[in-house]
């Protein structure tokens, strides 16, 4: 599975202005099997309700004329309306430009007060890339790993976009590298870069490891694509060779006694 990754220094707030970095980024880029870009890609990490949109809104517009013309799936962040409440969300767009699965963060990050502006999600989602198991989370919820092996055993990708701040750069290095290791799968981070309009500086290093915590391609703290391939089957030879997941017995999430 090629993946393609989209490291965005976001304008703060100005949705079109964003949307023309990322075209410009991608630049007819077909050969991804999915394309990633950041949480809240389209505004930076604003909590401003004013931004968020209803369904059919211009993001999920642009991003599913995205997805059609280049035939690609796109995973992507953005805040949404939804039954009267705001989200945070992650949604795949279809190589026809359809949503077909939407992640809302869980943990919101209540130094920030977002836990008072977005309702939390119940429960992680699971899709399909090519008949490939894959999942996604939200920035603050790589710091859980009990979420991760909540979906561990039944996806071999998990996607981690985010908003995380330059200050605490080593911590996403390390969560994400641990994430890989002890849920032997390709854990793939998507960052931002630059500074977004509390003057918050982003570092980027979008990072790829995988299912035996090597990296496997690593950007730079400038804005930029970068695309690297996923070889699954080497996933599916670490669990076999080294099966930790099988021997897991010990369950703490009670999310677990829900089914998908």
């Amino acid at each position: 599975m090629k993946i393609g990754i989209v490291q965005l220094d976001i304008v703060w707030e100005k949705k079109e202005q964003n949307f023309l970095k990322v075209q410009k980024l991608i630049n007819k880029k077909k050969d991804c099997d999915i394309i990633i870009l950041p949480e809240m890609f389209n505004t930076g990490f604003s909590m401003n309700p004013n931004l968020a949109e209803d369904k059919g809104g211009k993001t999920e517009q642009f991003l599913s004329e995205l997805a059609s013309s280049l035939k690609t799936y796109i995973l992507a962040g953005y805040t949404i309306k939804s039954d009267g409440k705001l989200r945070n969300v992650a949604n795949l767009f279809s190589k026809n430009g359809e949503i077909i699965s939407t992640y809302t963060k869980i943990h919101l990050f209540s130094l920030l007060e977002e836990n008072k502006i977005f309702e939390r999600g119940k429960l992680p989602t699971i899709f399909y890339i090519n008949k490939i198991p894959c999942s996604v989370f939200i920035c603050y919820d790589l710091r859980f790993p009990e979420l991760f092996r909540f979906v561990s055993k039944k996806v071999y990708v998990i996607f981690v976009i985010a908003n995380w701040p330059a200050s605490r750069a080593e911590h996403w290095r390390s969560l994400l590298r641990a994430r890989a290791i002890e849920n032997q799968l390709y854990i793939i981070g998507i960052n931002r870069v630059g500074f977004d309009g509390n003057g918050i500086l982003y570092m980027g290093n979008s990072l790829v490891f995988d299912p035996w915590g090597e990296k496997v391609v690593e950007a730079g703290e400038k804005e930029q694509f970068i695309d690297c391939v996923l070889n699954i089957k080497y996933v599916k030879e670490i669990r076999k060779k080294y099966p930790f997941l099988s021997d897991s017995k010990f369950i703490t999430n009670t999310l677990s006694k829900q089914p998908f």
